[in-house]
């Protein structure tokens, strides 16, 4: 059943679609992801980024710039002048590099055997073309009630990424049943995704024509019993619709809904509706 047209949007989804808009062009909203490099030399150059960078001695986390004052690097609160380090843990030193051009460099990495600077800049390609997420209207018949039910017998699911057809097996945290037009659904939730709660990506039968490809996610917050409200109404779009330097992971195969989701973000488009991705 399709939204009627005189349902009036509720204050909170309007709220939330304004905040996902502002953030989206933030330092680190996904619009602003320009990626950055590996660095596995000593004074490799980084995309996007200035200075010369180097690993640090092993086992320590994070890299070492090099760097001249005009270059305009801030690590610590100081302009760097030589050399100053750069950690991917709090407790180490400082974990943000600023640069002159408005750039943030933070260190990633997938083992802790090699480090990237990655690169988040508000002036990237994106960010300049981002003008809104378009969103379908809202519907109050894509909110459900759900069953959050934990999984703890170490089962895993497949899991691709954006850029990288092979798959990697990812634990499931929980299993999220809802019931639609008869039919039972069961979505698993894996770790990951920002604030509280499950964030369980799905796919379904509007991805490619009326939303995204690549499929989008929706946040489940279950209480103490094991209860919680799926509302479409608040799915989100993946970081990779917003940047091509994003490798996202993508919904598992068990999560492809058999029915159209007109509801929550469509895709994130420029001034004239286009789509960034």
């Amino acid at each position: 059943m399709s939204a009627s047209l005189d349902i009036i949007e509720p204050a909170e989804i309007s709220d939330f679609r304004a905040r996902r808009k502002s953030a989206a062009i933030a330092s680190r909203g996904p619009a602003s992801f320009v990626w950055g490099d590996f660095v596995v030399e000593p004074d490799s150059s980084v995309t996007g980024a200035a200075g010369l960078w180097s690993p640090l001695a092993w086992g320590r986390a994070g890299l070492l710039v090099r760097a001249s004052v005009s270059q305009g690097i801030t690590i610590g609160g100081a302009l760097v002048d030589g050399e100053a380090e750069l950690f991917a843990n709090d407790s180490d030193g400082p974990t943000v590099a600023y640069f002159a051009d408005g750039a943030e460099g933070v260190i990633f990495h997938y083992d802790a055997t090699k480090y990237a600077l990655q690169v988040w800049n508000p002036s990237s390609p994106w960010a300049k073309r981002f003008d809104d997420i378009d969103a379908f209207a809202f519907d109050n018949s894509l909110k459900f009630d759900a069953r959050v039910t934990p999984v703890v017998n170490g089962r895993t699911v497949a899991i691709t990424h954006h850029r990288d057809p092979r798959p990697v097996e990812v634990p499931v945290v929980a299993e999220v049943s809802f019931e639609h037009e008869g039919r039972d659904y069961r979505l698993v939730a894996t770790p990951g995704g920002p604030g509280d709660g499950l964030f369980v990506h799905f796919t379904d039968e509007t991805n490619g024509a009326e939303s995204y490809s690549a499929g989008r996610g929706v946040r489940v917050v279950p209480d103490e019993n094991g209860n919680a409200e799926l509302d479409f109404n608040y799915a989100t779009l993946l970081p990779c619709s917003f940047s091509l330097a994003w490798n996202c992971p993508l919904p598992a195969a068990e999560n492809a809904l058999g029915f159209a989701v007109r509801a929550g973000e469509r895709n994130a488009v420029d001034a004239n509706g286009v789509a960034l991705v």
